[in-house]
């Protein structure tokens, strides 16, 4: 039988594409031990499909594998730590098209009574991070018609980043463990 919360786990896959086992458990279940069983049921019910890339590693759940698997991954991996560090997230969207530039999320949240906005940008291929769309967009002023003020950009890579005068720019390493650093 598939529960409200089995069809909220759905319904956040549908959304992200693609979370580990871990990350389903720290969003909707109380313990690894229910989320496994409750993730095996909703599997056996073919609501999601599961696969993990070697044996010793936890599975993935999904509906259709993304193309860029790791990418979608790390995306995910991004979302539970902040949920697990405590920020109230207003808005999460990983399918945002804002003039020519699609991020792969657009994060609002408050922190200590502020509220932000970030783009998040997943860059994990040597061909580095494109900043130079950000700048056109920051040049245009065409932001203001959607944000009060330009949002950071919070680049989740391990390749250098650019620091730029006119807005900021939030690395976040690969493995996510600087993660406690930045916010």
């Amino acid at each position: 039988m598939i529960t409200k919360r089995d069809l909220e786990v759905i319904k956040f896959i549908e959304q992200f594409k693609v979370a580990r086992t871990s990350t389903i458990q720290e969003l909707f279940f109380p313990s690894l031990l229910v989320a496994q069983k409750r993730l095996k049921t909703i599997t056996e019910h073919g609501f999601l499909k599961r696969d993990r890339a070697i044996i010793n590693q936890e599975y993935f759940y999904y509906i259709k594998k993304p193309r860029q698997l790791i990418h979608s991954i790390l995306l995910t991996d991004f979302y539970r730590e902040i949920h697990k560090l405590g920020l109230q997230i207003e808005y999460f969207d990983n399918e945002v098209t804002l003039e020519d530039i699609r991020p792969d999320g657009l994060l609002a949240y408050r922190y200590k009574d502020r509220a932000y906005i970030s783009f998040i940008e997943v860059e994990i291929s040597n061909k580095g991070l494109d900043i130079d769309k950000y700048k056109r967009l920051y040049a245009t002023g065409i932001y203001k018609a959607y944000f009060p003020s330009f949002p950071m950009i919070i680049a989740i890579t391990n390749q250098c980043v650019e620091n730029i005068k006119d807005f900021r720019i939030i690395q976040i390493k690969e493995d996510l463990a600087n993660i406690n650093e930045v916010f």
